[in-house]
């Protein structure tokens, strides 16, 4: 059945005259004539019928009208969706952690902006589980996550590895040597409950570093563990990006020179088929080009 022999058919439908719709379509009148009647024998049912001058739908042709909207209807969605998927897309929503959403984000966006100020882009924090399934939903269009998502459909990009620190306020590390730091203060660490792979790499390092632990306190976020640390409370387990001022300034020191192979990965996710959208392969590319400047 061809598009084009149902979408005359709607029109003289709507106005029930084979002249009215000829000029409506910008067509001759034997080519109206002439696909109604292809429609007609294809359905084998007659879709007019004429009392003198008048025409009307005959009950066939009320059933064939009510359908065709319906599928117009959603070829005009079907329409709508590939115009999204081709490239005008033009909001793009973010979703990453916390500490992405605060520290690292505003300066990439800022950048993107400038390249592609036309473009809407909403930040949602969430932890990497919810970006995941955000992601797979389609609900979000970039997701950044620890680790990676091995997920079918889902490409990632590790675009960010970080090195783990140890570190106390300049208050402690003045007073106490290592060895009494570690005897005295708790270790302040990640809380389970919310990170999966953060938290098992964090476990790892510590274990494959043999740190004397003896003491610990959980938080569920890197600026409760860093504040924690600042107020003197125990030494902080953290990445070092996320430390770098404080320990620049000398408010926070790191108080051992640990080498180890062991990094937090961090990964850029988004559905293979949204690659295909500019404003978020664009944005995937500066991401790319942020890994390259890091390094």
């Amino acid at each position: 059945m061809e598009l084009r022999n149902l979408k005359t058919f709607q029109v003289a439908a709507r106005l029930l005259n084979f002249t009215k719709t000829a000029e409506d379509l910008n067509f001759a009148q034997p080519t109206v004539t002439a696909q109604i009647q292809s429609l007609e024998q294809e359905l084998n049912q007659p879709l007019f019928f004429r009392v003198g001058k008048n025409t009307f739908l005959t009950p066939v042709g009320k059933t064939v009208e009510k359908y065709t909207y319906q599928i117009f209807s959603l070829i005009d969605e079907m329409e709508q969706e590939i115009q999204k998927t081709s490239g005008e897309q033009k909001t793009i929503t973010i979703a990453a952690s916390e500490i992405f959403c605060t520290y690292y984000l505003p300066p990439i966006i800022s950048e993107y902006l400038k390249a592609f100020p036309d473009v809407q882009v909403k930040i949602l924090s969430c932890h990497s589980d919810a970006v995941i399934k955000g992601i797979e939903s389609t609900e979000y269009d970039i997701g950044i996550i620890t680790g990676k998502s091995n997920r079918s459909g889902i490409k990632d990009y590790v675009f960010l590895e970080e090195e783990w620190v140890l570190v106390v306020s300049k208050n402690l590390y003045s007073q106490y040597t290592v060895d009494h730091l570690f005897e005295t203060f708790p270790l302040i660490e990640y809380n389970d409950n919310h990170f999966g792979y953060h938290y098992k790499q964090m476990k790892e390092f510590i274990n494959k570093c043999r740190l004397p632990v003896h003491r610990t306190i959980e938080m569920s976020s890197d600026e409760a563990i860093k504040k924690a640390a600042l107020n003197h409370i125990g030494i902080g387990l953290l990445t070092k990006n996320f430390v770098v001022e404080e320990i620049s300034s000398g408010e926070l020191v790191p108080v051992l020179s640990l080498e180890s192979d062991l990094k937090l990965k961090n990964s850029l996710i988004v559905l293979e088929e949204k690659l295909n959208v500019t404003a978020i392969k664009s944005f995937w590319d500066i991401m790319q080009s942020y890994r390259a400047a890091k390094n």
